[in-house]
């Protein structure tokens, strides 16, 4: 399926193409939008892309293959949607609903067999012999003949009624699909994937307890590049992080060392009275590479540990540790 887009961030965009790699179902092509040739669907990068010019000039017919990208669903109606951050899974089931309108040259087509089946067949080069001369024997021969396939056709509707009501006086045991007893494995398995997707598809809840606002921002533009949506919190102190939590549920923490009033060890140690917060991981930040600083930080009840300045690397290798260990509680 050739896709067009239009208005697309480099980063998205890349996000976009290594999602569709992953269909097992579907080729999927990218290209930015050619008015020239048209795509068999077209993605919009937020919904303010309907009035650009090479939209607008679309045909009408062609409205219907139009797709929204964004945050939140469309204000006009009857436009499709993906939302963003994006889910693998979500992309792909809503792109693989539009395959009535994949090109035709992707797929064979039945017009071709349909012209096969009502081309004459070819003329035999073999001379046939004259038929024989119609009369009454043949006639006669032609009633037997079908005379013999209705009392066969009698015998077999028989045997069938009889195989059927010998079947009913099988014991049920015997008589049951011997796949049977799979059936209920294969439910739960399906439940519990469908458990999963929506579980992956709930956003992680994450609290940023810093006093820098850069740090804030370096902290929340990493945590948006991931590939599952995160909603995000602020706190610029101790107290105010107590005050959040008490109030809120958060999947993971991240708490700086040191803030105004209250340091980060204090906080992390009140945060781990807390019976809710006894698991959720806490991950502290320090501009200090000191061993004594870890040491204090798991005391305090500290999960891991990051060094500002955040390097993107570290960063990806931790928060994916901390989502694998909180995707098992999102399950349940």
């Amino acid at each position: 399926m050739h896709i067009g887009t239009l208005g697309f961030p480099a980063d998205q965009l890349k996000k976009l193409d290594k999602i569709l790699a992953l269909s097992k179902s579907t080729t999927y092509t990218l290209a930015e939008f050619d008015s020239s040739s048209l795509p068999d669907l077209m993605l919009l990068f937020g919904e303010a892309q309907l009035d650009a010019a090479p939209i607008a000039e679309l045909p009408a017919d062609f409205h219907g293959r139009l797709v929204v990208v964004s945050r939140e669903p469309p204000a006009r109606e009857g436009l499709h949607h993906i939302k963003l951050p994006f889910i693998s899974s979500r992309v792909i089931r809503t792109l693989e609903s539009f395959e009535p309108y994949r090109s035709e040259v992707d797929e064979p087509t039945d017009e071709v067999s349909a012209e096969a089946d009502l081309a004459p067949a070819p003329e035999s080069s073999v001379e046939l012999a004259p038929p024989a001369v119609e009369d009454e024997s043949a006639d006669q021969a032609d009633q037997a003949d079908q005379a013999d396939q209705a009392d066969q056709a009698d015998q077999a509707d028989q045997a069938d009624q009889a195989d059927a009501v010998d079947d009913s006086d099988v014991e049920p045991e015997q008589s049951e699909n011997r796949f049977s007893k799979y059936d209920a494995q294969i439910e739960a398995l399906r439940l519990q994937q469908a458990s999963l997707e929506t579980a992956s598809e709930r956003p992680y809840s994450v609290l940023v307890v810093d006093d820098s606002p850069p740090m804030q921002q370096a902290l929340a533009k990493e945590l948006q590049l991931l590939e599952y949506p995160v909603e995000i919190s602020f706190a610029d102190d101790g107290e105010s992080a107590l005050s959040q939590v008490a109030q809120t549920t958060f999947d993971f923490i991240f708490l700086d060392i040191m803030m105004p009033g209250i340091d980060g060890f204090e906080t992390c140690t009140r945060m781990r009275a807390i019976p809710a917060l006894k698991k959720t991981p806490i991950i502290m930040l320090s501009s200090k590479s000191s061993p004594l600083d870890e040491v204090k930080g798991i005391m305090a009840g500290s999960s891991t540990y990051l060094t500002k300045p955040i390097q993107p690397d570290e960063f990806r290798k931790v928060i994916k540790r901390v989502t694998r260990w909180v995707s098992e509680f999102k399950k349940a």
